[in-house]
């Protein structure tokens, strides 16, 4: 799909936790271009494009002057709760969004790589294969599947990769769940954390790596990426205390209807990993290993 060596990729969404990840890890070989609702300076430069998926014409405004071998779509409405009260806006951020994007890129010869969710499943026969029935039980999950459905049904070269609890950070991002916990264990707060989800939580920058060499690769369809470690959301945070010598009386154990969330959470919606690793073999990092670098990167000492 490019002329020369170097194929160029708009990153939508790039002013977002998972879009810096993907513009700024080393990776050699693609031409990254940033686009975003909102472009902020400091972390997205001058040339940086605007755009919103939910605006048809700014897309193809923006592909068009591009002109991009791929679009890598990490645009989304994101929080569950959110979702979950906003119903409509989850639909036109997640759904017509990625909606727009698949035209745009049908009409400029451009591929898609978009990301979806974990959430697609229900949770109770994890963890999950990209074959295994998809049932989502809220509203974030059922927007992403849909937003799989237009992709995979696209003429277009289309890849959905599903990934899992995010973490890393980002200066300037609001919290994820790893961060969040972490920097309310140093200020030394009592948090309350579930112990009836599981899944595997997945450093952002392997993620990122995973999906721009996606590129590169002749895949279509469905595939996994997340960590390699499948756990509770309690465990991940005693596996913080552990890592950064901080105290774990702070972290209370609730069950997901004791916490009262807006939203269902699938409880077991973990995502084997044997595709990618068939076909790519990543390397990944350990959790506990990624977890010492996200606290160098926020300047917290490991124990």
């Amino acid at each position: 799909m490019g002329d020369g060596p170097i194929m160029k990729v708009l990153i939508v969404g790039a002013s977002g936790f998972l879009g810096r990840a993907l513009c700024d890890v080393p990776f050699q070989g693609l031409d990254r271009v940033p686009a975003a609702r909102n472009p902020r300076p400091p972390y997205m430069g001058s040339d940086g494009f605007r755009v919103d998926v939910t605006d048809a014409e700014s897309v193809v405004r923006v592909i068009s002057q591009v002109r991009p071998d791929w679009v890598v779509n990490a645009a989304a409405e994101a929080g569950v709760d959110r979702c979950e009260r906003n119903p409509d806006l989850a639909r036109r951020v997640n759904v017509w969004g990625t909606r727009n994007l698949i035209r745009a890129c049908e009409n400029a010869g451009a591929g898609l790589v978009t990301v979806s969710t974990n959430y697609v499943f229900d949770g109770r026969a994890g963890p999950y294969a990209e074959t295994d029935s998809t049932s989502p039980v809220n509203v974030y999950g059922r927007t992403k599947l849909d937003a799989e459905e237009i992709v995979l049904g696209s003429p277009c070269h289309g890849l959905v990769v599903r990934t899992a609890v995010l973490y890393g950070y980002r200066a300037g991002c609001r919290p994820n769940f790893v961060t969040w916990a972490l920097e309310s264990l140093v200020r030394g707060e009592t948090i309350r954390v579930v112990t009836d989800e599981w899944a595997n939580p997945t450093c952002v920058d392997e993620l990122a790596v995973f999906l721009l060499g996606l590129c590169l690769r002749d895949f279509r369809g469905v595939i996994h990426f997340a960590g390699p470690e499948f756990m509770s959301r309690y465990e991940m945070v005693r596996r913080i205390c552990q890592c950064f010598n901080l105290d774990a009386d702070l972290v209370v154990p609730v069950t997901s209807e004791e916490l009262g969330q807006i939203a269902r959470r699938p409880p077991g919606a973990g995502l084997k990993l044997d595709l990618a690793r068939e076909l790519f073999n990543p390397v990944l990092g350990s959790y506990s290993e990624n977890l010492k670098r996200t606290g160098t990167e926020m300047r917290v000492a490991a124990g």
